[in-house]
C-alpha cells in the first residue's frame, strides 16, 4: 500500500534484499569490479533455468513468452496499452546486483565472496528462480577460467540492516517463523524521517547520466533526482502497481535549492563485453562524494527509494549505487 510524505506519494513497489555467500571450488582469477561478470553470467543462468533448451538464445521467438519468467524479468516488451513512457527503448529489468565489497582478483579453493541482490516489485514472485539461476551458475563458472563455485547461504536483510534471515544455506531452502522482511512505501517514508537536512552523498559505484544525449561527467544533484524519478517511474509503471503519479519538475526544484558543497568526483573508465552483441561496451560513470545542505523531506525519501533501486544506466550490472552518510562532527 502506498503511503505519503510531507504530501509525495510513494509508490507500491516491495524490494527484498538479499545478500549471497558463493565459495569457489578452484582456485581462480576474477575482475576487480566484479558486478558485470554476476550479471552476465547470470543472465545465461537464468534463462537456463526457466527456459526451454530450444528457447535459449532466442527467446524472443518463443510463443510462450509472456508466461516465462526469462522473458518477463529480461526481455519485457513495451505492453501496447501502457502509453506512458512510450519512448522507452528499454524497459529497465526488476533487479540490481550489488557489487562485492572485495576488489582482490586472485582466489584460492575454499575462498568466499559475498554479493547483493536487489529484487524490485513483482520479481520477488520469481525468487526460487534466482536461487536456482546463482545455483546453475555456479556449475557454468565465473571469470576467464570459467571456477565454479558453490551458492552456500542466503540471507534476506531487514530494512536498512546489516543482517536478516537466512532463507537458503547449503543447498537448502529453510522455513522459518519469521516472513521475508520487505521495504514497503512506510519503511522507507520511515527511514526517510530519521535522515539530518545536512548530509554527505556517497556515489559508490559510476553514476551513469544522459543528459541531452551526452553522458554527464560532472556531479549535478538535479539531473541525479531527474534520473532517480524516472527510474522509480519505469519501476512502477512495467514491475509495480501501475504509474508512479508525481510532479518531477517539483522534486528538480527542490534539488536546485539544496546548497552542494565539497564535491569530489571524478570520472571512471569501466567497460564490459557482451557475449550476446560479440563488442565491448562502455559503462563509465561518476564516483566520490558531495556534501548536500538543505535537503527537504521529499528528496529525503526519493534519494532513499533511489539508494536502493539505483540510479541512472546500468543498474542491473551495480551501477548508480548512491549511499547517504551524515555529517561527522
Amino acid at each position: 500500500m502506498s503511503t505519503e510524505s510531507a504530501g509525495l506519494a510513494l509508490p507500491d513497489l516491495p524490494i527484498l534484499r538479499l545478500r549471497l555467500t558463493i565459495r569457489l571450488l578452484i582456485d581462480a582469477f576474477l575482475p576487480a569490479y566484479k558486478s558485470a561478470m554476476l550479471r552476465g553470467g547470470f543472465g545465461y543462468a537464468f534463462q537456463r533455468a526457466s527456459c526451454l533448451q530450444a528457447c535459449w538464445g532466442r527467446s524472443h521467438e518463443c510463443t510462450i513468452t509472456p508466461f516465462r519468467p526469462y522473458r518477463w524479468v529480461f526481455e519485457m516488451p513495451h505492453p501496447s496499452d501502457v502509453a506512458h513512457l512510450h519512448d522507452l527503448r528499454d524497459v529497465p529489468r526488476p533487479f540490481v546486483i550489488v557489487a562485492p565489497d572485495d576488489t582482490r582478483t586472485r582466489y584460492v579453493a575454499g575462498d568466499a565472496l559475498e554479493f547483493g541482490l536487489t529484487l524490485i516489485g513483482r520479481s520477488v514472485e520469481y525468487l526460487p528462480y534466482f536461487l536456482f539461476s546463482f545455483e546453475r551458475l555456479g556449475a557454468m563458472g565465473l571469470g576467464r577460467d570459467h571456477a565454479p563455485f558453490r551458492l552456500e547461504r542466503v540471507e534476506a536483510l531487514r530494512p536498512w540492516q546489516p543482517t536478516g534471515v537466512v532463507i537458503y544455506q547449503d543447498g537448502q531452502v529453510l522455513q522459518s517463523a519469521e516472513s521475508l522482511p520487505f521495504i514497503d512505501a512506510a519503511a522507507v517514508s520511515a527511514y526517510a524521517q530519521t535522515l539530518p537536512k545536512d548530509l554527505r552523498l556517497v556515489l559508490l559505484t559510476p553514476l551513469r547520466i544522459r543528459e541531452r544525449g551526452e553522458a554527464l561527467r560532472t556531479f549535478d544533484l538535479p539531473a541525479l533526482v531527474r534520473a532517480a524519478c524516472w527510474r522509480i517511474d519505469a519501476l512502477a509503471t512495467f514491475h509495480g502497481n501501475g504509474r508512479w503519479q508525481v510532479d518531477y519538475e517539483r522534486l528538480i526544484n527542490a534539488a536546485r535549492a539544496v546548497t552542494v558543497e565539497q564535491v569530489q568526483t571524478r570520472w571512471v573508465d569501466v567497460q564490459r563485453t557482451s557475449t550476446r552483441q560479440r563488442q565491448t561496451m562502455p559503462q563509465g560513470g561518476i564516483v566520490g562524494t558531495a556534501m548536500l545542505r538543505g535537503v527537504g523531506i521529499d528528496l529525503h525519501w526519493l534519494l532513499a527509494l533511489g539508494s536502493l533501486v539505483h540510479i541512472g544506466k546500468s543498474c542491473t550490472f551495480g551501477h548508480g549505487n548512491v549511499q547517504m552518510m551524515k555529517l561527522e562532527g
